[in-house]
């Protein structure tokens, strides 16, 4: 299998045997999904989960604002559901023709847009699966109202995976594909390559060839952290001075990671990521100090495990993680065969200190 989109990849590509470009089902009408949907149960290690609606599956991208409501984005079929704090999840945005997928979603407050990438990740669940025709793409959505805003196709060739929302608006998504981190300037429709290294490559057969992953913007509004899934390596890059090029460190490790996925930084600077954890089946949310003076190999925090194939994360400005499991282990290591479950579902947990 080729490298391609990780939280994507990790999350809608197996859940059938469509075709490459399957009729966009009917999505329910607007309004509730269940009123049930927002029940909680105890996880297994210190966690709680949060109940999907029914017929919502393969959760991925998600995101939170400031008044503690979240929105879930569906690998699936690119629907995106929210949930008021307190409240039960309401279908936000239906999916459409343009946006089939959501491997992840950044709010940009100031400017009342929440941004998702959308792979064409159908049969890349698989084993030797690979991506669908159309083309990978980003998308804006009206915070206010849901109406789809932007979509803009990424380079041919590209596989977008995650992104991250600079300070001015600009976007940051890591290119599965090609090794490297995309760029797109405030109101501008023409990408740039920000970086690329020889040491985002991925190779391997099946998910191993999955190259960069999770992206996470540091507090100072400049500086990255990317991972890549199948080799599972982990990088900060800085901006260069005026006319270089960014700076690409590789963080040291006292393993390599198992299938890092989605990542954000905490409030306190310390970066969170999941790991989905392919071959042991023990998906974590771990905390890593990559910022931080200390020489030598970083800590690795373990927050959370025993999770069913994290793929991505939020964290709240007061210090709670929403955690997405895609639940698709079963069908990435045996195909189309293993049956896709029937619920879903977000972790969450408060940070320890």
């Amino acid at each position: 299998m080729c490298p391609l989109p990780l939280a994507s990849v990790l999350s809608t590509l197996l859940l059938t045997t469509s075709p490459a470009t399957p009729p966009h089902p009917k999505a329910p009408a607007s309004g509730a999904v269940t009123p049930a949907s927002a029940s909680t149960t105890p996880g297994p290690r210190g966690f709680e989960r949060m109940s999907l609606p029914s017929g919502f599956t393969v959760p991925n991208g998600i995101a939170v604002d400031d008044q503690g409501t979240l929105y879930v984005g569906s690998v699936a079929d690119g629907r995106v559901l929210r949930r008021v704090a307190g409240g039960d999840w309401t279908e936000f945005f239906p999916g459409s023709e343009q946006v089939f997928s959501v491997t992840s979603l950044r709010l940009d407050a100031p400017r009342n847009l929440l941004w998702g990438t959308s792979p064409d990740a159908m049969g890349l669940l698989r084993p030797q699966g690979v991506a669908g025709g159309r083309g990978a793409r980003v998308f804006a959505l009206d915070v206010r109202s849901g109406a789809l805003l932007k979509v803009i196709p990424l380079p041919a060739g590209a596989l977008g995976n995650d992104l991250a929302v600079a300070p001015d608006g600009g976007l940051y998504v890591t290119d599965s594909n090609r090794a490297a981190v995309l760029y797109l300037r405030p109101g501008r429709e023409a990408w740039e390559t920000w970086v690329m290294d020889p040491r985002f490559s991925a190779r391997g057969p099946g998910m191993s060839a999955v190259g960069p992953a999770g992206i996470a913007l540091a507090p100072d509004g400049s500086t990255l952290a990317i991972n890549t899934f199948g080799p599972g390596r982990l990088f900060v890059i800085r901006p260069g001075a005026r006319g270089q090029g960014p700076s690409v460190r590789e963080v040291p490790l006292p393993r390599r990671l198992e299938n890092p996925d989605g990542m954000r930084f905490a409030p306190d600077g310390r970066l969170l990521l999941v790991e989905g954890a392919i071959q042991s089946g023990d998906g974590r949310l771990v905390r890593i100090d990559v910022l931080g003076k200390s020489r030598g190999a970083k800590v690795l925090e373990v927050l959370a495990s025993g999770m069913e194939s994290p793929v991505n994360l939020t964290v709240s400005d007061e210090g709670r993680v929403w955690v997405t499991e895609a639940r698709l282990r079963d069908r990435i290591l045996r195909g189309p065969e293993a049956a896709l479950p029937q619920v879903f579902w977000v972790a969450s947990l408060p940070l320890p200190r």
